[in-house]
């Protein structure tokens, strides 16, 4: 078990390696973007992108409050396991499945049914759709009541309008039928995730169905804070845009702030590459000067976000995973070894 353990995280690091390698110029190019930055607004910054995982693990935490389960992992550990996911979705281009299958493994540990697992990752995902829709219908509204616009951003945010309510639709229906189910255990059956994470798909039946109706329903609070702290997630990764703009010296409404990082997020739904790379860029960029932000400052700013929030936690979150994988072989009652 530790030799298969070892090859994954061994894996995982060659293809973090090679994404590196090849996006090496653009790293280069963007960590020297960094002088640009006062530094006490570049530390404000990577607070912003620090709180959006602490945020996450407590949503998590919230989520695993409506199972009843005796062992839960807290927030702190939530929060590292959050930095691991975000790890592997960027380095595995599978549509957020390699991110979960983490999340499955982590949770497995405190012995949460897969079931229950299943039912997390699905309740996340449509509170994460709901708060998209919540900001785009605040941003409309800035829109219409306001002189200014950029039809760029106005028409993405439309389309966003409906595409998040047709995607959580189709996940409930899909769950409802099943269809999640089987798509899951198709998935795993990749032979390169299968082989990655080792995974027992017998496990997982092809009919089980989750009741996110009667979870919803029965734990209305609990879903509530959920979604009030994915609000927050958002507004960290706002103010983590904003404080930069503030360290090269640029004044900007936090509006326009908002609707390019709520544009760039629907445009992201793009399976495109790993971390919607160079597509994720130059959307931002896009918007920003399509509000007329000057070319310069909206780079520089859009690159330097990029650099914090999606370079910087690779190698924290691989030396995270070695962790987590010794802390499972040496059987520590924490999720992670101490460090």
């Amino acid at each position: 078990m530790k030799k298969k353990s070892w090859s994954m995280f061994l894996f995982f690091v060659l293809i973090l390696s090679v994404l590196i390698a090849f996006f090496f110029p653009e790293i280069k190019k963007e960590a020297g973007l960094l002088k640009e930055v006062q530094p006490g607004w570049l530390i404000a910054a990577l607070g912003g992108q620090i709180l959006t995982y602490l945020l996450t693990g407590m949503e998590y935490k919230y989520l695993l409050s409506v199972f009843n389960t005796n062992e839960n992992p807290g927030i702190r550990d939530l929060s590292k396991a959050a930095v691991i996911s975000l790890c592997f979705n960027q380095t595995l281009p599978s549509a957020g499945i390699s991110g979960n299958l983490f999340y499955f493994q982590f949770l497995q540990r405190f012995n949460i049914s897969k079931g229950k697992i299943f039912s997390l990752v699905i309740e996340e995902l449509l509170i994460y759709y709901a708060s998209m829709e919540l900001f785009i219908i605040f941003l409309l509204c800035i829109f219409k009541l306001h002189a200014w616009s950029s039809i760029p951003v106005k028409t993405t945010l439309l389309s966003g309008f409906f595409v998040y309510p047709v995607l959580g639709v189709l996940i409930l229906l899909m769950n409802s039928t099943g269809t999640i189910s089987r798509l899951y255990k198709k998935a795993v059956h990749t032979k390169w995730l299968k082989k990655i994470f080792k995974l027992n798909t017998s496990e997982f039946h092809l009919n089980e169905r989750i009741e996110l109706g009667e979870i919803i329903k029965q734990h209305k609070q609990v879903i509530l804070k959920a979604y009030v702290i994915k609000l927050l997630v958002s507004m960290a990764d706002i103010f983590t845009l904003y404080v930069i703009f503030l360290g090269i010296g640029f004044t900007i409404s936090p509006f326009f702030i908002l609707a390019a990082y709520v544009a760039t997020n629907i445009i992201s739904l793009l399976p495109f590459a790993p971390g919607a790379l160079v597509l994720y860029e130059s959307s931002m960029t896009y918007f920003f000067v399509s509000m007329g932000i000057p070319v310069s400052p909206a780079i520089i700013v859009t690159l330097v976000y990029r650099l914090l929030s999606f370079w910087l936690p690779m190698p924290i979150g691989t030396f995270m995973y070695r962790k987590w994988l010794h802390a499972g072989h040496s059987k520590q009652p924490d999720a992670f070894a101490e460090y």
